[in-house]
């Protein structure tokens, strides 16, 4: 069970519902882009230790605050356009590596970068486009290398470090340029 069990209104971040859960097992805060921050924390924590982790997270809040404020800014990205720029990348870089994939579907998500089904499609954001090319083709291999191995493996990133060298060095990079919270 959830329950808000108060709101504060924090000093150069805003308004901030606390939100006591049986399921949460850590304290964790979410920022959403309508502007709403959420610390939500197991019921066990007392007020007191949870104003000390968001306190202790503010710069972060506000890091992030800063970063949906400047994708406000972009302009909007042509839908048919980035399925037509997408498919094409995923036909390059199948037929270049051997792949097979069944379709591409291109989403707004708010969380994921990409997706590979269990009977092989490709699901890919359409914010990819606002990635550097080496991240775009990074996140279109790695659904890719998913056709063939479902999980993350020791034999998929093998499969990842065969075509890139270093797989999960494009993994923290990709970091930097999180959807979602």
């Amino acid at each position: 069970m959830v329950k808000v069990i108060d709101n504060w209104e924090v000093a150069d971040v805003g308004s901030v519902a606390v939100v006591a859960s049986d399921r949460a097992r850590y304290a964790r805060i979410t920022l959403k882009h309508d502007g709403s921050i959420t610390l939500t924390v197991p019921r066990r924590v007392s007020l007191r230790q949870a104003r000390k982790f968001l306190e202790s997270r503010i710069s972060w809040i506000q890091r992030h605050q800063h970063r949906f404020r400047e994708m406000e800014k972009l302009p909007a990205i042509d839908r048919t356009e980035a399925r037509r720029i997408l498919t094409n990348r995923v036909a390059e870089l199948a037929r270049a590596h051997g792949f097979e994939y069944n379709k591409v579907f291109v989403k707004n998500q708010k969380t994921l970068w990409g997706s590979c089904s269990a009977r092989n499609n490709i699901n890919l954001n359409v914010n990819l486009l606002r990635l550097p090319d080496d991240l775009r083709d990074y996140v279109i291999l790695h659904e890719l290398v998913h056709t063939r191995h479902k999980s993350h493996s020791r034999a998929f990133w093998d499969a990842m470090n065969r075509i890139l060298g270093d797989g999960k060095h494009f993994q923290r990079k990709l970091r930097r340029y999180k959807l979602g919270l």
